[in-house]
């Protein structure tokens, strides 16, 4: 095979491998999640600064198997609250090297203390980047901090900031946008819980 060969084949796998993370993408969000917030491994506000909600395995069980893992951005709230702006990761953190596939949500909010068995609702509406490994802690911190300056640009865009006032996100909590009024969605509505 002659490299001009090997570069279109290169190039039309790239463009057929990008149409079908995009096909997976528009069918699969907004996703729709709830659980209660159970104890992870502690790391977010110690190490990181940054502390993060964890969904027990049998949420993270439910999410579609065609969702990359990765960095999602979306709304979330704790115990039919205010609905904040949310980062959230899917799957192994491979700078921590864990064992159990795992999904930690930070929202961007100050909360006063720990809310371990609360009931944490979340809407992902885009996907930010894979997961990487890192090579110091710092680099996992400025991946972080990127990740949650783009969601907040992401979130001010009209097509996703509607989803804040979802009725998911009511004390009734309807399960996503099949009850909600909102117009034209990415794609059919998932829920996990």
């Amino acid at each position: 095979m002659n490299l001009s060969m090997r570069v279109t084949t290169y190039a039309t796998f790239v463009k057929l491998a990008g149409r079908s993370f995009h096909s997976v993408m528009s069918t699969k969000l907004p996703h729709f999640a709830e659980g209660e917030v159970v104890k992870g491994f502690g790391r977010g506000s110690k190490e990181l600064g940054i502390p993060t909600a964890n969904y027990p395995e049998s949420v993270v069980d439910n999410l579609p198997k065609e969702m990359p893992l990765g960095v999602y951005y979306g709304w979330g709230s704790v115990d039919d609250g205010e609905v904040y702006k949310m980062v959230l990761s899917v799957g192994w953190n491979l700078y921590y090297k864990n064992t159990k596939k795992s999904m930690e949500t930070y929202l961007m909010h100050t909360f006063n203390e720990d809310f371990y068995g609360s009931k944490l609702k979340v809407v992902m509406l885009g996907y930010i980047r894979p997961m990487k490994d890192f090579s110091s802690l710092d680099e996992l911190v400025k991946a972080i901090e990127n990740d949650i300056y783009v969601a907040k640009q992401k979130l001010d865009q009209p097509e996703n900031l509607k989803y804040k006032t979802n009725n998911f996100f009511s004390p009734s909590g309807g399960k996503g946008n099949e009850e909600a009024e909102i117009p034209e969605t990415n794609g059919p509505s998932h829920i996990s819980r």
